[in-house]
């Protein structure tokens, strides 16, 4: 398999796990240091292991059902850097019913022991413009 396809296949196990909203399988992919870093929509920079974790931990015990739609995705690979940009289309399902978001994602990847580990997960929600304004290009 070529870097591009374990990136992506690792960037695949990143969601899978947001998915099934099991801490255990969120903590497999990430790399195991302080240095890690995510930002979830709307919220300020977590850095380090035990933030990092919690914060799954918190997301997970406030919804019943995630499902993610990936658009196309970008992927940039530097010795043992991998940075994937996708635009997420998110469905969950809460306490407060269900709702539907667009999050523009950056995920880096770093390849430690020969496997790829998300590094820095930074969500960015897409806003919709104003009906009567087109979109930028």
């Amino acid at each position: 398999m070529s870097d591009r396809e374990t990136v992506l296949s690792a960037n695949r196990a990143f969601y899978d796990a947001f998915e099934s909203l099991d801490s255990e399988r969120m903590e497999a992919v990430w790399l195991r240091d302080q240095h890690i870093t995510c930002v979830h929509p709307g919220w300020r920079k977590l850095t380090g292991w035990g933030p990092i974790m919690a914060s799954w931990e918190r997301i997970f015990d406030n919804v019943f059902e995630m499902k993610f739609e990936l658009g196309e995705m970008e992927v940039m690979i530097s010795g043992d850097i991998a940075v994937v940009v996708v635009e997420e289309m998110l469905t969950q399902r809460g306490y407060d019913g269900v709702s539907r978001s667009q999050v523009i994602a950056t995920n880096v990847f770093e390849r430690s022991g020969g496997k790829w580990f998300i590094v820095l997960h930074h969500g960015s929600p897409v806003m919709a413009p104003p009906d009567d304004e087109p979109p930028l290009q």
